[in-house]
Parts: C-alpha cells; structure tokens; sequence
C-alpha cells in the first residue's frame, strides 16, 4: 500500500496527529508545522493533542512547491555542513553541527 493509499484509507476529512501525518503522507512534522506558520494548514489543539486534517497535509505535500522546498532546505544543509566528518551516523551530533555552522551562531 503506497503512502497515498494509507492517507486516503483513514478517510477522507480525517484528523491525525501532526506525527501520524508526517508518516502516513511521507514529510517531516517540522514541514506540516512551517505550512501552518504560513498559514497553508491549520493546526487544531485537541486534548493535548496537535492534530491537522490529512487529506490537507496529502495535497500540500503533492504540490511542486513542497518539493522545492524540500530540495531547497537540504542543499542549505549540505551547504552548511560542508565537508564535516563525523565517526558515526548520529542524528544528534549531526544536528548539533549544523548548528554550530548557523549563520550568525555564537558558538562558531
């Protein structure tokens, strides 16, 4: 079952966590919270809970512009990363280079 069939088989106006969402439509809950910062999709608070429409999460994620984004943001982070090397792959000492190598970050 592809992503687009999961998305669709929950139902068609259903609400799931920004996590669930990010799984089932196959982008990061970091790209659902930037569509709602910018006013693309709206993030409801349930219980305490964080839940979004699916099928709005599913149409965006279809649209060309989220793939330029996507391409967009990991050239920035390749571009930051540069040639760093690190002994094993860890997301978190990943993460915590790119930091370091934020323009602007004090810690350079």
């Amino acid at each position: 079952m592809t992503e687009g069939d999961r998305a669709t088989a929950v139902g068609k106006k259903a609400s799931v966590t920004i996590e669930a969402a990010a799984e089932l439509v196959d982008v990061s809950a970091a790209t659902i919270r930037h569509w709602s910062e910018v006013g693309a999709i709206e993030i409801r608070h349930v219980g305490d809970m964080e839940v979004v429409r699916l099928d709005r999460v599913h149409m965006l994620s279809q649209s060309p512009h989220a793939n330029a984004t996507k391409a967009v943001r990991n050239a920035a982070l390749k571009n930051r990363l540069g040639d760093a090397r690190i002994e094993t792959l860890d997301v978190s000492q990943l993460q915590e280079l790119a930091r370091d190598r934020e323009p602007g970050s004090a810690t350079r």
